[in-house]
């Protein structure tokens, strides 16, 4: 989410808002750095089998935890492959912990493949290189780029892992570029019974075709070969628009550049749009633009609002109306990331691309209708259809709305009255965010459900790999 390269300067809003006596009134103009983070109670571990206490477990927002009994990190196939075949408990994976759901927590065994990390075998012919599971998608860009080539896509968040981001079928943007799943060319597991598996197209292809969106349920993903191509540089432009007008231009946008997206922001007339188009490298600006500090700046709009709630669209159209046209260059891998130092909920769910802009405007009117204490921003994307069994994008080009809250705030009502919304248009969530449905619902959304649970009770037959959200999910006893 690019929400912070947003030039929404909270000085300049501030002082905007002080001329309607605003801002000076809560004291607000002498606003230091506030990080959004609340008090928290710590939590208590639990003790393994040693008596040593074993570290708790939380996720980046804070919205899901567990104490663990016992937390292991092999340091090899082999090893990994052992403490599988031994287990007599429940195991869990853990990577970057930026899932909202509750794929992770687990109050038996949490297992790290922290050891599992960086990028082999790179093929510059075919433009393929393998990449250890435990990688993070920051960790790949320099290496890559020394050896002429590039990821076709990323999503913005960067300091999640190749493992995670496949397990969920983690996307970017652009309608011509699925998600990271799509990336994949061959997977190297080591199943629930302890067994190595090597599955592609080729060989083994129904492991493969559940192996790349699998929740961390057929085992311990290890190593994966990723398509890659020729290394490229990127301007991203972002720029704020009316409404209407931006809602009317959405498809055009989309089929105009290689990656597009919009942040629709609630209560307000605005909504920004960003596109991602190749350069050459002559083409690069000579510097780069100061960033806004659009998270912070939110987070003072939101102390404001919380006092005022009656001026919200007068405060958030304040601070849009300030933002002015941005442009920026780089590297690929520089331009996609982004840095996230204010922590927040989501819920995210793509829908047929066709339906996006309807969809989006009922959540915006929806929001508006009852008066939803929310100013976050929401984001709007669109991905490339695949084949993957439960991948949100299975057979059809999608468009992936995502609402959020801060991490301090309530998001349960908030999302409660959006997520209707979504299962009106068809939508499926994505498995790493928050969202209600369980198996009955899911299996209605994927086609091949069933085959992906044949396949996942194969390579689980003792149902290892599984926590209290697996077996909703996916209807395990």
């Amino acid at each position: 989410m690019k929400v912070n390269r947003l030039n929404l300067n909270r000085r300049t809003m501030l002082k905007t808002m002080t001329a309607f006596g605003v801002a000076s009134t809560f004291g607000l103009t002498a606003c230091s750095k506030e990080e959004s983070t609340a008090p928290t109670q710590a939590l208590k571990g639990a003790y393994d089998k040693d008596g040593n206490e074993v570290t708790p477990w939380t996720n980046w927002s804070g919205n899901q935890t567990s104490t663990p009994n016992e937390r292991l990190v092999p340091k090899s196939t082999d090893e990994l492959s052992s403490m599988i075949k031994n287990t007599n408990q429940r195991i869990r994976l853990v990577g970057a912990g930026h899932s909202f759901s509750g794929l992770v927590p687990t109050n038996e065994t949490l297992m790290s493949l922290a050891y599992f990390y960086g990028i082999s075998n790179i093929d510059k012919e075919k433009k393929q290189f393998d990449v250890a599971s435990n990688t993070f998608l920051a960790g790949v860009g320099e290496e890559l780029w020394q050896n002429g080539l590039s990821l076709e896509n990323m999503p913005d968040i960067n300091t999640q892992t190749f493992g995670g981001s496949i397990a969920t079928s983690t996307h970017g943007t652009g309608i011509n570029y699925g998600s990271m799943s799509s990336t994949v060319k061959n997977i190297v597991l080591v199943n629930g019974l302890g067994e190595e598996i090597n599955c592609n197209v080729d060989e083994n292809a129904e492991v493969f075709n559940a192996a790349r969106t699998n929740l961390g349920t057929l085992g311990a993903v290890t190593t994966l070969k990723i398509q890659a191509q020729d290394k490229y540089y990127l301007k991203e432009t972002s720029w704020m628009m009316d409404l209407e007008e931006g809602l009317a231009k959405t498809e055009q946008l989309r089929d105009e550049h290689r990656h597009f997206e919009l942040y629709a922001l609630p209560h307000a007339d605005y909504i920004l749009g960003i596109t991602l188009d190749k350069i050459e490298r002559k083409e690069l600006l000579s510097s780069t633009p100061n960033t806004g500090d659009a998270y912070e700046t939110f987070k003072t709009m939101s102390k404001v609002i919380d006092t005022l709630p009656y001026l919200r669209s007068f405060i958030i159209n304040t601070g849009a109306s300030t933002v002015e046209k941005e442009e920026r260059t780089g590297r690929n891998y520089e331009v996609f990331g982004n840095v996230r130092d204010i922590r927040f909920n989501e819920m995210e769910y793509s829908i047929p691309a066709e339906y996006g802009v309807a969809c989006l405007r009922e959540i915006l009117s929806t929001i508006k209708k009852l008066d939803i204490d929310v100013i976050f921003p929401m984001e709007y994307r669109y991905i490339k259809a695949d084949d993957i069994w439960l991948s949100p994008f299975y057979q059809r080009d999608s468009c992936a709305i995502s609402c959020h809250n801060f991490h301090d705030k309530d998001y349960k009502k908030y999302f409660a009255a959006i997520e209707p919304i979504f299962w009106k248009y068809d939508g499926r969530p994505h498995w790493g965010k928050i969202h209600t449905l369980a198996a009955k619902e899911q299996r209605a959304r994927y086609p091949m459900f069933d085959q992906f649970l044949k396949v996942r009770k194969a390579m689980d037959p003792k149902n290892i790999f599984t926590n209290e959200h697996i077996n909703k999910v996916l209807g395990l006893s």
